[in-house]
């Protein structure tokens, strides 16, 4: 079966398995002119860890509100 995290891992208040090497948080956030990409990777190392954090926009230019394959519907033919 497998187990599901609600929270990174810390070493001192929430330690990880002596297997675990690295831990990583997605987030793809829609803005008005595309996508931003937030990303928090923690490596664990012996007794202590390392975080790393990145953001990066993708720009798709201005959507249509609830139109798009971001909102789970395909694009209207036209013509």
């Amino acid at each position: 079966m497998t187990m599901h995290h609600v929270s990174l891992y810390h070493p001192k208040t929430n330690q990880p398995e002596s297997t675990v090497l690295k831990q990583e948080l997605v987030t793809y956030q829609q803005t008005a002119s595309g996508l931003k990409i937030t990303k928090l990777e923690r490596s664990f190392s012996n007794a202590d860890h390392l975080d790393n954090y990145t953001s990066a926009p993708i720009v798709l230019g201005s959507l249509p509100e609830q139109e798009g394959l971001l909102w789970g519907a395909l694009p209207k033919k036209e013509g």
